[in-house]
């Protein structure tokens, strides 16, 4: 546990270092290289003990690596992670690369996402680690891939470019299936954020929720590979904490950005594009990613997996709550609040530590070659 704290102080003691006062290009390029830089360092170094399904992602490289043949993993692995294997397994048969190469690409897309979209690039850090995007990344591997290949077809939604967005979201799939609900974010973000828009998509998420026997049917029949979850502990039916929690984090981080009024900006700016104003309403878009994410995390207790897909659209809290805050006019209500939610999200982030490590089972951490040589 004691390098789950140790991140934290990093994290803080670096924002408070270099992300107060002026925000300018080069403090944020050093702030995110000095974070994510450690993040990817002990990410890409990481033993096959570290994270929940890190030695099975080891064993289908090795797997793969010996064989040369893809194809009797279709069933299970989605193409483009298979491929990346292959790719790989031809420069060396060590499989610690594709542990090294998908945390590289986890981080920068991340950082990307981070640097681009912040207005408060440390607390957007903070909150990655927080909300337990960095753990997920140790573990469910394709996911995070995908996601970061969603954030990244987020530059093409805002700017309402369709075939750039489909395109990125295809390739997201390729990651992991599920990455192609994101395409809804496209008509999602079409609407005005108001009581009859709220109320619709509640009393959708919930006809969703009850006529979930019939959808899951139906999904089983495009997507075959989840046939093996039929049957499982993900449909008994049961709620899961993870799930109630994911819920509860999303609320409140909409409720507060609500209270903001950022969704009701009319115009944004990219502060490192002097003079180049773009009429499009960030903090709009990403609040309805976040009612979204929300509302599939509520119809994801029928199905526990699906709070995953939960995951590509509640991903945009990372800067929509910083955003938010950054908006608040009031000094010292802004520091308040900010002081308010970096003690919560610590507590939030160490109680799972210590209540749920088997989440994905980061610590205790161990390198690569402490493993090998025992």
């Amino acid at each position: 546990m004691w390098l789950h704290y140790f991140l934290i102080v990093y994290i803080l003691v670096l924002g408070l270092t270099l992300g107060l006062g002026r925000q300018i290009k080069q403090k944020n390029i050093v702030y995110l290289t000095l974070t994510f830089g450690l993040f990817t360092l002990l990410a890409a170094l990481r033993s096959s003990i570290v994270g929940n399904d890190t030695d099975v992602y080891i064993s289908l490289f090795n797997s793969i690596s010996l064989t040369g043949d893809v194809s009797n993993f279709f069933w299970r692995y989605e193409k483009g992670y298979l491929y990346l294997n292959k790719l790989l397994s031809l420069i060396t048969t060590n499989p610690q690369i594709i542990i090294i190469i998908s945390s590289i690409i986890i981080m920068y897309g991340s950082a990307r996402y981070i640097y681009k979209y912040s207005q408060i690039p440390w607390l957007s850090v903070f909150l990655f680690f927080t909300l337990g995007y960095y753990g997920m990344s140790m573990n469910t591997i394709r996911l995070n891939i995908a996601i970061v290949i969603v954030l990244l077809s987020y530059d093409f939604l805002r700017e309402r470019r369709l075939v750039k967005f489909v395109i990125t979201v295809i390739l997201a799939s390729l990651f992991h299936r599920t990455a192609i609900v994101f395409l809804l974010a496209w008509p999602i973000t079409k609407l005005k954020f108001n009581f009859k828009t709220a109320c619709i998509l509640i009393l959708l998420s919930m006809g969703l929720f009850i006529s979930f026997p019939i959808i899951l049917q139906v999904a089983l029949n495009i997507f075959p590979t989840y046939q093996y979850y039929v049957g499982s502990d993900y449909l008994n039916g049961e709620i899961r904490l993870a799930s109630v929690m994911n819920l509860l984090v999303g609320l409140s981080i909409v409720l507060l950005g609500i209270f903001t009024n950022f969704h009701k900006e009319s115009e944004a700016k990219n502060p490192f594009n002097i003079g180049r104003f773009e009429k499009i309403n960030d903090g709009k878009i990403m609040l309805l990613l976040l009612v979204s994410g929300v509302l599939v995390t509520f119809i994801s207790f029928n199905f526990n997996l699906l709070d995953r897909v939960g995951d590509f659209f509640l991903v945009f809290s990372c800067v929509y709550l910083p955003n938010a805050i950054n908006k608040i006019y009031d000094g010292k209500l802004k520091v308040l609040i900010i002081f308010v939610v970096v003690i919560l999200f610590i507590l939030y982030s160490t109680t799972i530590q210590i209540l749920r490590p088997e989440w994905n089972t980061i610590y205790p951490y161990e390198f690569f070659w402490s493993t090998n040589i025992n």
